[in-house]
Order: structure tokens, then C-alpha cells, then sequence
């Protein structure tokens, strides 16, 4: 969204660009941020509302339903010297007048000190997994006020009806809070994502063999383990029974699975997808038994792949998503296997959300039939951030 604004700016400042610039702001770059940070800020103006510029990064570019530009005596003639640097009219599309009216008070030109009764707000601030975060600064815009969260993540602020928090932590992504008549707060911070790396979550592998086999399994793996289970140590070796039971000669334990998960860096060419599907939340299910089981996960393997990814991606509208299967699995990780297996079935979901549905080519995807002593290995990764806003 930077670049989103950087584009505007730069058209104040005369440059000219097709209409179909707004459909790619976001894969814009630019040489110097230095020499944008010098340019006099125009006014922002949204639906009639005059904002301040952050209030962009709200606002997904398919939600601009317009731009106009106002530049020199144009834009003095009716804003006065507030528009003496050029004004930005945005009109919206899609959003709800409950939600802009949010964000209006979130994102004003500037913040002015509140009339009413003063009164003390108490807050929590915790990361997603609800522990406690210590020395985040909350910083009343309206009044300057600033403070700090203790130990257990709690702290106080002197606040009044309309002032706007700015909850900040190093390791997480900022948050506004509009103060109403709350007097205790409980703020979720999210982590700020690392753009060079991903997370490839919960691959599990699975071994049939056609009688009680002692196997030995090393992987070779592109990137950094994070969690193994048990735990791998130069391989696993376990007996396996043809009944998908694993016993662990060196924790002694019996499992039905064997899990690993690590962070990967792979080369931007791997996320150009050029066929995938997108699938709405309500259709998930369907979507992930039909295509799993086509590609050749039995029942039981195809619930559990279903258990631990629907919830997340339910959180999504919509959902593009791809898979990589048997020998495309390859560019992340390689497995060796003693006894080597007759029959291997390995599929890696990478997806992202999306607002709405688009329509792209359909991955054709291989089906395998089961024969032998067969491995079955399913992972996925949230690829969202390796992702520009309009690139499906």
C-alpha cells in the first residue's frame, strides 16, 4: 500500500499513468523512499472525509471505486492552503458506511484533544496465542499520553469518549483502538511476518508396508526445521505395521503418524501460480474430500489433513489454492526411504485469501492408486505474504 500512495503523488506531481495503474499499484517499485518522504504531503480526502494518509492501508485497491486529482489553483480555489500540495478525492466501493465510519475516526487528518469527562482505561495487550506482552507502548493520539505494559502485558491510560489508542509492540503489527465507553480492554496484537520465509505447516507422513517392516526415513528438507515429533535426529526409524501403526525404536512409543514442520525460502518464480481453484468457505469441505481422495489419501488421512487446515482456512471468504503433488513436492523437501516404498502419494497445499470469488484455470491434478508398501505425506503453507494484492 506504500507504493499505493506513492503512486498518487507522484501523479500530483504531473506524472501520467494508464487507468489500469490502480489494478497493479502494489507490485510498483521504487528506487528512493527517501525522495518520496521529501515531497509535501497533498490532502486525503475519502467519500467527503478529509483522513490521514494510513487510512490507505486499510483499503483493498478493488474497493476504489474512484480517483480524482486536484492540483495548484484547482485545488487552493476550494480547500484553501490546505490544498496548496494537491488534494486526493477517493471514492469507495464495497464497504460497508458502518465500516468507513470506523476507520474516519481511526484515520483523521489530525487528532484533536477530546472535551467530556476523563476517565482511566485498563488494558491487556496479548499476542495471537493470548500470552502476554510486556513493554508495548499505548500512546493516546489525542493527548500524547504515553505508557507502557508491564509484565503481564496490563497497563492504564488516562483516555476521554473518541480518543484514539495506538497500541505498538516491536515484534507485532500496530493497532488503533477508538475509545467509546469502555473502561477495560483486552488488545490481540498479530506478529509481523518475516517476507523472506514461510512457514510449511504440519507435514505428517504416513507408512503402509504389506508386512511388519523396520524402516529408516531421512528427509532432506529446503529450508530450517522448526518441531519434529518424534524427534528426528539424522532419521526416524521405526517398525512399521500394515496397519499404519509406527513404533519408535528410540523413544519406544507407538504413533500413527510422523510429523515435522520448518520455515522455507523458496525463489519468487515458485508463487507465479498459473492454475489453481478458488474455493468459498462454504465449499471447503467438499472442495478438500473431492480432491484429496482423487489424488489418493484414504478416509482417515483426508480427516485429518481436514481437521487442522479448515479452521484456518475459514478465516478466509475465499481461498486460492494450489497443490503441489508426488514429484513437485520435491523443491521442499526430498525424502530417502529403507525398505524404498512401491507406492508414494506426497501433496503440499499452498493457498491465500482472497475477498472474492475469481475465476482461474483449474489445476489438473494426477490421481495414484495404492500398490505395495506405499508412504502418504500431506503438509501446507499460508503463502499470503509472497503474495501483491492484485497478482491473481
Amino acid at each position: 500500500m506504500k507504493h499505493f500512495i506513492t503512486i498518487l503523488v507522484f501523479l500530483l506531481m504531473g506524472k501520467s499513468f494508464a487507468q489500469d495503474s490502480i489494478a497493479k499499484l502494489t507490485v510498483v517499485k521504487i528506487r528512493s523512499q527517501k525522495t518520496i518522504n521529501s515531497i509535501p504531503a497533498p490532502l486525503y480526502i475519502i467519500n467527503g472525509h478529509v483522513v490521514d494518509s494510513t487510512l490507505l492501508q486499510k483499503i483493498e485497491p478493488e474497493n476504489i471505486e474512484k480517483i480524482d486529482i486536484l492540483k495548484d489553483e484547482k485545488a487552493t480555489s476550494i480547500y484553501g492552503t490546505k490544498g496548496q500540495n494537491g488534494v486526493i478525492l477517493i471514492t469507495t466501493k464495497n464497504i460497508s458506511d458502518k465500516k468507513m465510519e470506523k476507520f474516519y475516526k481511526l484515520h483523521p487528518a489530525e487528532y484533536v484533544q477530546n472535551t467530556g469527562k476523563e476517565f482511566v482505561l485498563s488494558g491487556t495487550i496479548i499476542d495471537c496465542e493470548k500470552l502476554a506482552i510486556s513493554k508495548a507502548t499505548v500512546t493516546n493520539l489525542n493527548t500524547q499520553e504515553k505508557v507502557f505494559s508491564d509484565s503481564d502485558g496490563t497497563f492504564k491510560i488516562k483516555v476521554r469518549k473518541n480518543d484514539v489508542l495506538l497500541v505498538e509492540s516491536e515484534s507485532c503489527i500496530s493497532q488503533k483502538i477508538h475509545v467509546e465507553k469502555q473502561k477495560d480492554i483486552t488488545v490481540s496484537l498479530k506478529a509481523k511476518q518475516n517476507n523472506e520465509v514461510i512457514l510449511l505447516k504440519k507435514p505428517i507422513l504416513y507408512l503402509y508396508p504389506t508386512q511388519e517392516t523396520e524402516v529408516t526415513i531421512q528427509f532432506h528438507f529446503n529450508g530450517t526445521l522448526k518441531t519434529t515429533f518424534p524427534k528426528y535426529d539424522e532419521n526416524w526409524k521405526v517398525i512399521a505395521s500394515p496397519n499404519g501403526q509406527l513404533y519408535d525404536t528410540k523413544t519406544k512409543r507407538t504413533y500413527t503418524s510422523l510429523f515435522w514442520d520448518g520455515e522455507i525460502e523458496l525463489p519468487k518464480s515458485h508463487y507465479q501460480y498459473n492454475e489453481g481453484f478458488v474455493v468459498a468457505k462454504e465449499n471447503l469441505t467438499t472442495f478438500l474430500i473431492e480432491k484429496l481422495e482423487h489424488i489418493g489419501l484414504n478416509h482417515q488421512e483426508t480427516n485429518d489433513f481436514i481437521q487442522f487446515w479448515l479452521p484456518i482456512l475459514e478465516q478466509n471468504q475465499f481461498n486460492f489454492i494450489h497443490f503441489l503433488v508426488n514429484d513437485a513436492c520435491n523443491e521442499v523437501a526430498v525424502n530417502t526411504v529403507h525398505p524404498q516404498p512401491e507406492t508414494s502419494i506426497r501433496v503440499y497445499m499452498e493457498f491465500f485469501g482472497v475477498n472474492q470469488f475469481k475465476s482461474v484455470p483449474e489445476q489438473k491434478l494426477p490421481k495414484t492408486k495404492r500398490k505395495g508398501f506405499t508412504l502418504v505425506e500431506w503438509g501446507g503453507t499460508d503463502v499470503s505474504q509472497k503474495i501483491e494484492k492484485n497478482e491473481l
